[in-house]
C-alpha cells in the first residue's frame, strides 16, 4: 500500500511526503479496558473471555534490599516477545481516524503516514492536522 500511494503520487506529480512513527514503548501502553472494549465488539464470547483472561489479574510487587511493597494490579500493556502482542496493538490502534488522501499503514508499534497534495503548502498543513487528530483522538490518547 505504501508502495502504491508513493507510485500514484509520483504518477499524477503529487508530492507525497512521509511522517514515520515508531511508538515508544507502545505495546505497554495498551489500555487493557479499552483494548477489550474492542475485542468483546467483534469476538465470539469464549474467545473474548480467552482474552480478558490473558490480559487481567495480573500484579507486581517490588522488592528493595529486605523490604517488599504491596501488589499493584497491571491495567495495561500486552506482554513482550508474544505471538498475539502485535496484533493484539494493530485492533487498539484500527480505529486511528482516516483523513482524505492520506494513508495510515500500522505494523505492531511502527506506523507510516502518507498524504499526496499538488500544492505542497496545502499539503504540509493538511498532514500536521491529521497528526494533531491522531495524537489527540487517537486509540490511546494518553492512556
Amino acid at each position: 500500500r505504501i508502495v502504491d500511494k508513493i507510485a500514484s503520487s509520483f504518477e499524477t506529480k503529487n508530492f507525497c511526503p512521509g511522517v514515520f512513527l515508531d511508538i515508544s514503548q507502545a505495546f505497554d501502553r495498551i489500555w487493557h479496558t479499552g483494548l477489550l472494549f474492542k475485542l468483546k465488539m467483534f469476538l465470539p464470547t469464549p474467545l473474548y473471555l480467552l482474552s480478558k483472561s490473558y490480559l487481567q489479574n495480573h500484579s507486581f510487587l517490588v522488592r528493595q534490599g529486605d523490604s517488599l511493597s504491596s501488589k499493584f494490579q497491571i491495567k495495561a500493556g500486552v506482554p513482550q516477545g508474544s505471538d498475539l502482542s502485535p496484533d493484539l496493538y494493530n485492533i487498539y490502534t484500527a480505529d486511528i481516524p482516516n483523513s482524505e488522501n492520506t494513508l495510515t499503514a500500522t505494523y505492531a508499534d511502527d506506523t507510516a503516514i502518507l498524504s499526496s497534495h499538488s500544492d505542497i503548502t496545502k499539503q504540509h498543513t493538511k498532514t500536521s492536522k491529521y497528526i494533531l487528530i491522531i495524537f489527540q483522538n487517537g486509540p490511546s490518547n494518553g492512556k
